[in-house]
């Protein structure tokens, strides 16, 4: 798990995905005559954090968490196929191997949260929620409401915020320990890019949960 930052080629296939993602490479070679240097570097990475805030049905600030984001490997083998092809290869350029990794459609955006209420850590191996809450409650997941660009030029960073509201309509509480962001908004076969779980929050009938995501791409 890369809960800091993951590989270029993520923040790359990232960048073809949601169509406009400011990417700064830079590569450093050492170049003989004879010689070209074993390895070539370059710098960009993606960054993310998480920040929860629950508020009363009065509208009151009732608790506030935050914590830096964990991209799972289900997310990065998806991105990465966005990026280099999903399909066989044409004639003459052989063919693809691995590629039964990735789950869900590769059409859509990483833009639907999700929420649950299990507490177990994020792990590079984890594909989905393990309680994602439903409809039954007023909570299921949604595609973000809101989102904003801040495009990066020079040494400034290119960022995204998304974030969404779930209002509770149960007669019960749920303690929120966990959210994921995917890439639709059925549950059953959709691709999950991140999950993070937090100390849990305590959502009552009327109270309402704000969740924002955010993707920083920059050195």
């Amino acid at each position: 798990m890369k809960p800091q930052s993951t590989i270029i080629a993520l923040v790359a296939a990232l960048a073809v995905t949601t169509g406009g993602l400011g990417l700064t490479f830079t590569g450093v070679f050492d170049e003989a005559p004879s010689k070209v240097a074993s390895q070539n570097y370059a710098s960009g990475f993606m960054m993310g954090h998480l920040q929860v805030e629950t508020f009363d049905k009065d509208g009151n600030l009732k608790d506030y968490r935050q914590t830096d984001n964990a991209v799972v490997d289900d997310g990065e083998q998806c991105i990465s196929k966005m990026l280099f092809g999903t399909t066989q290869a044409s004639a003459g350029r052989g063919e693809y191997t691995g590629t039964s990794a990735c789950t869900g459609s590769l059409t859509g955006a990483w833009d639907v949260i999700a929420i649950g209420t299990d507490s177990t850590a994020a792990a590079d191996t984890q594909v989905i929620l393990l309680n994602e809450t439903s409809s039954s409650d007023g909570l299921e997941r949604g595609v973000a409401t809101t989102k904003t660009w801040t495009n990066g030029t020079g040494s400034t960073t290119t960022k995204i915020v998304m974030s969404k509201t779930f209002t509770s309509d149960s007669p019960r509480d749920h303690t929120i320990q966990e959210s994921g962001l995917f890439n639709s908004t059925t549950v059953a076969g959709s691709g999950m890019l991140a999950r993070q779980t937090f100390s849990g929050v305590t959502l009552s009938d009327g109270d309402s949960i704000t969740v924002t995501w955010t993707f920083t791409v920059g050195d």
